[in-house]
């Protein structure tokens, strides 16, 4: 099993956020315990949080990659999967909680 991880400064503060601030408290609350996740099971977790909130899997996409802009997640591969790496702490993202 091999993972290439990026490493993302947090240089790039300036970079505007699009995501609406519940849909990505739930995407960083989706990885609950778990540090890296697959991106198909990361969507289905959002999509159990989130039951009355309708988001494409393209949509949730573009979310995944502006949150990767701001330095939030990282993106990689394992297992020849996409796969999503929490970067941030919990004060740098949960706002409404």
């Amino acid at each position: 099993m091999s993972a290439r991880f990026t490493q993302h400064g947090r240089e790039n503060r300036n970079i505007i956020g699009t995501v609406p601030p519940p849909i990505e408290d739930n995407i960083i609350v989706a990885f609950g315990y778990a540090i890296l996740e697959f991106e198909d099971t990361l969507y289905l977790k959002f999509q159990m949080l989130t039951r009355g909130i309708e988001v494409t899997r393209a949509e949730f996409e573009d979310h995944l990659q502006n949150m990767e802009e701001r330095g939030l997640i990282a993106s990689t591969e394992s297992l020849g999967k996409a796969c999503w790496v929490l970067i941030a702490g919990p004060d740098d993202y949960l706002r409404s909680w």
